[in-house]
């Protein structure tokens, strides 16, 4: 539909979901993503949870080292201008609640001025990256919405930030990626944080 339809004139978000971003690379590469980046640049709005966030990243690196697992690579859409790290807490586990946790982010309240936001709050997680030095792109735009809590089990750079959520005005439109799935509110199932 992407590449075939005429879906930019009336699309208010789009919206790339989790699970793995690879399924993404081979069928939207090219014509693809020139679609989405039009798209955005002349004010559409794109949101990308976890395999939507490694997607919107300039480069993504996902367990890197597991022989299984390990995906390396660039992206083309490069909303984020950087590399997106994950998993940024162990245990994950491709189609499994097993290495699902509750993830605390603490909320940079300063990018919500004048809206009333919890300084934190928890956040489904299941194999989400983190936005590599996020911080350092402030200059590109590049704007932490949120941050892990505790301490990731990859390197997030020497900024110091583990930034979880991003937002960055492209063109006319935007770009919102996150590691974890806010859209996610139902915690309980979970038998712990990370």
């Amino acid at each position: 539909m992407i590449i075939k339809e005429p879906w930019a004139s009336s699309c208010a978000l789009l919206v790339f979901p989790g699970g793995a971003d690879l399924g993404y690379c081979r069928v939207l590469n090219g014509e693809g993503n020139d679609r989405i980046s039009q798209y955005v640049r002349r004010g559409g709005s794109y949101l990308g949870f976890c395999a939507g966030g490694y997607y919107g990243s300039r480069r993504c690196e996902f367990e890197v080292g597991d022989k299984k697992m390990e995906v390396i690579g660039k992206r083309e859409l490069a909303f984020f201008p950087g590399i997106c790290r994950g998993c940024a807490f162990k245990g994950f586990v491709y189609q499994s609640e097993a290495g699902a946790c509750a993830a605390e982010l603490a909320v940079e309240t300063k990018s919500f001025a004048g809206i009333d936001c919890p300084k934190s709050f928890k956040s489904y997680y299941n194999g989400g990256g983190v936005f590599v030095d996020a911080a350092k792109f402030e200059a590109e735009g590049v704007e932490v919405l949120a941050s892990y809590s505790k301490d990731t089990d990859v390197d997030g750079g020497d900024c110091g930030t583990r930034a979880a959520a991003i937002y960055r005005k492209i063109g006319e439109g935007c770009a919102v990626l996150t590691g974890p799935h806010p859209e996610y509110v139902k915690l309980g199932f979970l038998q712990g944080t990370c």
